[in-house]
């Protein structure tokens, strides 16, 4: 392993440690919530990123995540069937109702796709708030139970039923989730949306399945978003319509907008850095909609590739700088001479 290998891994396992230790360093409950809803975010914001690596952009994200956590509430709190089935099933179904749905609307592209995916979040939020039952129309599900406590016989078990152990449960879905979608992203997968996302009928021409690869990055994404919207359900202990609304799909596509969509790194970064300002502009709620509009509007005239797009800039630039002064300052030829 070479000496970039060890940095990054000396990188990452700083990062989990602290990641790991955040209950520790915030014991207020309040804060502990915040930060796990903050990590359901980076959820949505990279699996909308991940759709939007073949080129599409979607503003019915929320849509998806409703049907998770709807699927999954309403199987749990109408039918009595176990958290962790209940959660395979939501995603499962998401994929399956996103199959079907990208089948049909991924072969128009553009600001006619946006709109197709606009109604179609607008369509699934109002029918799970008519629908009395079993998804409780416009009050929603209350009241749900905690996950079930997962028990390895002899050894140990793990109850969901507090604040801390549920913050460790969505850490744990929400970094299983976007290791997949970056391990997608660089793999052959991976360079084949590239393709469709730069030239779609050159990559058609080669030979590549266009629909098919769309309606995988599709699939993919909209499943970890109905894993995010039952996560949702976990942390908050029900559900309404009201929390799956179009300005939050348009707020996913901000989170990577301004973070970057180069890589992974840049839609977690969008949503870590937004929720924060999120937080600090809760006094004033009803302005956060301006406010997130112009930082949009900032972020698309000032930087092109985000603030990830920013920093891989300033790193490069400051390798090269670094790369031509110890070309120049040689063992032999000291600085102090030189000067």
């Amino acid at each position: 392993m070479n000496r970039l290998n060890w940095e990054k891994a000396s990188l990452y396992v700083v990062l989990l440690a602290i990641l790991a230790l955040v209950p520790v360093f915030f014991r207020n409950m309040y804060q502990l919530g915040v930060i796990t809803f903050m990590l359901i975010n980076v959820l949505l914001a990279v699996s909308c990123w991940f759709i939007m690596t073949t080129g599409q952009v979607t503003l019915g994200h929320a849509g998806f995540a409703a049907i998770g956590g709807y699927v999954s509430a309403a199987l749990i709190a109408r039918y009595g069937i176990g958290s962790w089935l209940s959660l395979l099933i939501a995603m499962i179904a998401a994929g399956v109702i996103a199959f079907i749905i990208g089948y049909i609307t991924l072969r128009i592209k553009g600001i006619y796709f946006i709109v197709a995916t606009l109604a179609l979040g607008e369509v699934i939020r109002v029918v799970f708030g008519a629908w009395d039952d079993p998804f409780g129309g416009l009050v929603g599900i209350m009241n749900l139970p905690p996950p079930k406590a997962i028990t390895v016989t002899g050894f140990f078990a793990v109850d969901f039923g507090s604040k801390v152990s549920l913050y460790y449960l969505t850490l744990v879905l929400t970094l299983s989730g976007v290791i997949i979608m970056h391990r997608l992203n660089r793999s052959p997968i991976g360079l084949v949306f590239q393709g469709i996302r730069q030239a779609d009928d050159l990559a058609e021409s080669v030979g590549i399945n266009l629909m098919g690869y769309k309606v995988l990055a599709f699939v993919i994404g909209c499943m970890f978003a109905a894993l995010a919207g039952v996560l949702y359900t976990y942390s908050v202990g029900s559900i309404q319509p009201s929390s799956f609304t179009l300005i939050q799909s348009a707020y996913y596509l901000v989170y990577v907008a301004v973070g970057g969509s180069i890589n992974v790194f840049g839609p977690i970064l969008g949503a870590l850095l937004l929720n924060i300002l999120s937080e600090f502009l809760r006094p004033v709620k009803e302005f956060e909609p301006i406010v997130f509009a112009l930082i949009l509007i900032g972020a698309v005239l000032l930087l092109h590739g985000g603030i990830i797009g920013l920093v891989q800039t300033l790193w490069h630039r400051t390798n090269d700088m670094a790369v031509r002064v110890s070309k120049f300052v040689s063992p032999d030829r000291p600085l102090k001479t030189i000067l």
